[in-house]
């Protein structure tokens, strides 16, 4: 039995963000049943830039592989067309740096004689209506995808009999309709009007849009065989929803139209409200006038009266028309900067998936676009809530984590109340806190008494001294104080003193000394045999300006934070290439502290008053780091520093009198 499909295209819905695509061909004119023909449903999302190109590079690699050879197998050839489009979705996803194209829901099927092949990707669903039955022929296709580099993984077959019908959605449609009104929707005989009723039960359910594709088989008649052979071989037909995008377009221009009257009706009320007295006096005015006016001969001075009367009338008519008209041309003239703004934030929320920079180019404009609007004197409410969505589109693409109510894992002030937390310093197994004049050991969860460092000297920075398990401190007058086995004492130098500085770290058995007024890295190396310091060498020998350099972490490489959050990335005294790929929108407001270590695979950077830690990924091939989120802590004031755990993955943040924990 020779079956005959009849078959049609539907989108139902609007999604801007979508796109949407059906595609058919046969070559039954050529070969006849063995021919065969194939479908395409496809979706992709987020992805506006590539989604054409790449909806048609999928249709064109099944078209050449499926007839390449139609003696083959069926199945031999559908599974040779998927292992084409596979690759080719390869190198789409290798050209991209992040590999992702989009979200793809996808239907490929192929109709060969009576046999169905099909597989599908992402929500794609295909259904079998059979006397009143609905089967999910698609179910279970994408099983064991995550994880592989071929977006299609599994083919499903079967028969298909006369009077069945198979749906094609882009989405997943008995999320919307039950199985049931799905089978009741189905008219034998007419697949058009199936899928109108389709149409009609989820476009007030469905948020998005989706793309149906409608199969109905039925038996061949000897004269349809006949003319099959006549009909042009390439078909891409659709059947648009015209009534659904007219009415949708309708009641949209319809809703702005209405609301721009609406706009005017208001204004011309308040207008000839806050005039009516007026407008009465001058009418009982003019009336009294008239009477007297020409009570009496007319003659050249009243008519010359007259005239400037007019005059003037016509000048006070003209003002305020020219007013009202300004003032409305102004008003559209905002509407349409803000509605220019709501499509850039769309578009930017879109880009940013793949494109950041650009998507920081189109959020940089839409909030000099509102903020221009908000510095103005209408839809100041609708221009502030933009600035916000903005914010929050920002933050959403920075992948921002917001820690509310972080857990406290240490309070300072158990121990001293008004605390001035510093800083940690660490060695071993051993945790410190420190102020200018004050360090707490924390043992556990325990804030231990503190320690005073010296009466008179002010502690601006310090470091565990891993190499003499010590904790060292740098003081305001450049002396290095060092604490060790409970004893605080100062150390020497063979220089007549050590250098200034603004941060302090330890690598080995060296210290490095940070001097941004000296333009400088001092590195000390300490010698056991003489107890003391040896000479200070400048390790920094490429003359890289330091002056706003903030802080500096090693972990063999060194890495300088700036004030204006740059990075600067040292090895063997020389500054290296070194690039922040995948960048936040904002990098810091306040850049106080940079953290790594030789066991950790991440950079952190503190922003003092913005509450923020950045976290950026080591690059072990390019050297570079690669931006991957922040955490955000609301309510718990300045932040002052922090360190991770390589073991357990916590970091903890220190605040002006407690540190807080967090888990990575």
């Amino acid at each position: 039995m020779v079956l005959k499909a009849d078959y049609e295209f539907l989108f139902v819905g609007k999604d801007d963000n979508s796109f949407l695509e059906n595609y058919s061909y046969d070559m039954k004119e050529e070969h006849g049943e063995r021919g065969g023909e194939i479908f395409i449903n496809l979706e992709i999302q987020n992805n506006p830039v590539d989604s054409e190109e790449i909806g048609s590079t999928i249709f064109e690699s099944m078209q050449s592989v499926f007839f390449e050879d139609v003696d083959k197998e069926p199945y031999v050839r559908f599974e040779a067309a998927l292992k084409a489009v596979n690759g080719i979705l390869a190198r789409f996803k290798a050209e991209k740096v992040s590999g992702y194209i989009g979200n793809l829901n996808v239907i490929i099927a192929a109709i060969v004689g009576g046999d169905l092949f099909l597989t599908q990707c992402g929500d794609a669903e295909a259904y079998l209506i059979r006397k009143r039955f609905v089967s999910i022929v698609s179910e279970g296709l994408n099983e064991g995808v995550e994880g592989s580099i071929d977006t299609f993984s599994s083919i499903a077959s079967g028969k298909i009999e006369a009077g069945d019908t198979v749906i094609f959605s882009s989405t997943r449609l008995v999320r919307y309709i039950s199985k049931t009104d799905l089978a009741q929707s189905v008219h034998r005989g007419n697949i058009v009007e199936s899928l109108g009723e389709i149409k009609d039960m989820i476009s007030t359910e469905i948020l998005g849009r989706v793309g149906l594709t409608g199969v109905l088989f039925s038996e061949a008649k000897d004269e349809s065989v006949g003319l099959e052979g006549e009909t042009e071989s390439s078909t891409m037909s659709m059947l648009e929803d015209d009534h659904g995008k007219i009415t949708a377009r309708k009641e949209s221009l319809m809703g702005r139209f209405l609301s721009k009257f609406k706009g005017v009706r208001r204004q011309k009320a308040q207008v000839f409200n806050g005039g009516s007295e007026f407008s009465l006096r001058l009418r009982e005015g003019l009336s009294d006038f008239s009477d007297r006016f020409f009570s009496k001969k007319f003659g050249k001075d009243k008519i010359l009266v007259l005239l400037i009367l007019v005059i003037a009338v016509l000048t006070v008519g003209i003002f305020y028309a020219n007013s009202s008209r300004g003032k409305q041309a102004e008003l559209e003239r905002l509407d349409g900067i803000l509605t220019s703004v709501h499509d850039k934030v769309a578009e930017a929320e879109t880009k940013g998936l793949y494109d950041k920079e650009k998507a920081k180019e189109i959020l940089d404009k839409a909030y000099l676009d509102a903020k221009s609007v908000f510095d103005s004197e209408f839809y100041r409410d609708k221009a502030s809530l933009y600035l916000i969505q903005i914010e929050e589109v920002r933050d959403k693409l920075d992948n921002v984590k917001r820690v509310e109510n972080p857990k406290v894992f240490a309070d300072l002030t158990t121990k001293r109340a008004d605390v001035n937390a510093l800083g940690f310093a660490l060695f071993g197994d051993r945790v410190f806190a420190y102020e200018y004049n004050a360090l707490y050991e924390i043992v556990l969860d325990q804030v231990q008494d503190p320690l005073t460092i010296d009466d008179k000297e002010v502690v601006v920075a310090a470091t565990g001294f891993a190499d003499r398990n010590s904790v060292v401190f740098l003081t305001k007058t450049g002396k290095i104080i060092e604490y060790k086995d409970g004893t605080m004492s100062f150390m020497d130098t063979e220089e007549v003193a050590f250098h200034k500085g603004v941060a302090i770290a330890d690598w080995s058995n060296r210290i490095y000394i940070l001097d941004s007024a000296g333009n400088q890295i001092w590195r000390y190396t300490y010698k056991g045999s003489q107890a003391k310091f040896g000479v200070g060498e400048g390790y920094v020998v490429d003359g890289t300006d330091l002056a706003a350099s903030k802080d500096f972490a090693i972990d063999s490489n060194v890495y300088v934070l700036e004030s204006n959050a740059d990075i600067f990335k040292f090895y063997g005294g020389k500054k290296a290439q070194f690039y922040v790929n995948n960048a936040p929108f904002n990098m810091t407001k306040d850049p106080a502290k940079i953290y790594t270590s030789d066991k950790l695979d991440s950079i952190y950077v503190v922003d003092a008053k913005g509450g923020r830690v950045l976290v950026f990924q080591k690059d072990t091939k390019t050297g570079n780091v690669i931006y991957t989120t922040q955490y955000l802590f609301d309510g718990v004031g300045e932040l002052r520093d922090l360190y991770v755990s390589p073991d357990s993955k916590k970091m903890y943040v220190l605040t002006k009198n407690s540190i807080l924990e967090v888990d990575l």
